[in-house]
């Protein structure tokens, strides 16, 4: 999501892997969408991320791409149009993107898993809508899903990468300038698909909820506060869930869970009891 005209209202960008390119709806205030407008990226694009690459208040957008191994950069104009697509090189088979400063310098930085090195790409940005080349970190057996938090409250930006091959989750912990310790790794479920990060029982420290593919559940994982997680606890949820995001959707002001289940076309909502 994001506001890709600037005109208050959410936009969508979705990542089509077999057309080679993304479709940009933008939103018209009240739940509905204009129809879709498409713009190339790389080969197989399989995720895509928001951000201000280049810091003319007009939100970009970044795309993964499986089959080019590379992240496609699109600049936006601000009124909704995006220029021509940018690729910078990752690793091997890359398939999900996240935004975030890894380096504390007020650019925006990629992290990039890739499922076909086993390993996340890091390029931080120079602030002017490129990156630099990417550094690679190891991570679990074909990684999946990637997203950004901070672990152990340092204030500096830390990765979560969920792990297919391996069914769990590598907590590679930011050192502030843009290089990462090695990976921790804590279980998950079966063919851990994808991770988010929220906060869910009111202790202030990031917790992880990743959907498990083959067993039919989310994995919720409770941070301690110093970059380490307590023994998942699952949930089950429909049939082979492929993504897992956070919201709010009852109002009580705890982080509930949205789940697509690929298996069962369907969503499972997963209310937190935490109040």
């Amino acid at each position: 999501m994001g506001d890709f005209n600037g005109d208050g209202a959410q936009d969508l960008a979705v990542a089509n892997a077999n057309s080679h390119n993304i479709s940009v709806l933008r939103g018209n205030g009240e739940g509905t969408f204009q129809a879709a407008v498409n713009i190339g990226a790389g080969i197989n694009p399989a995720s895509v991320a928001v951000g201000d690459f280049n810091g003319d208040g007009a939100q970009d957008v970044a795309v993964a791409n499986w089959g080019s191994a590379s992240v496609s950069v699109l600049r936006g104009n601000g009124d909704g149009t995006f220029q021509a697509a940018v690729n910078f090189g990752a690793g091997s088979r890359p398939f999900s993107v996240a935004v975030g400063d890894f380096n504390g310098d007020g650019a925006q930085d990629l992290a990039v898993v890739n499922l076909g090195s086993n390993n996340v790409s890091v390029l931080l940005g120079n602030g002017d809508g490129t990156f630099q080349a990417g550094v690679n970190f190891g991570a679990g057996t074909r990684p999946l899903s990637v997203a950004v938090g901070d672990f152990n409250g340092d204030g500096t930006q830390d990765l979560a990468v969920a792990n297919e091959g391996s069914n769990n989750v590598s907590v590679l912990l930011g050192n502030g300038d843009g290089t990462f310790q090695a990976g921790v790794n804590f279980g998950a479920g079966s063919t851990a698909w994808s991770v988010a990060v929220g906060e869910f029982n009111g202790d202030g420290a990031q917790d992880l909820a990743v959907a498990n593919y083959i067993s039919n559940s989310v994995s919720v994982l409770r941070g301690n506060g110093d970059g380490t997680f307590q023994a998942a606890v699952n949930f089950g949820v429909g049939f082979s869930p492929r993504s897992v995001a956070m919201g709010d959707f009852n109002g009580d002001g705890v982080r509930d869970l949205g789940v697509a289940n690929f298996g069962s076309n369907n969503v499972s909502v997963l209310i937190n009891n935490t109040r």
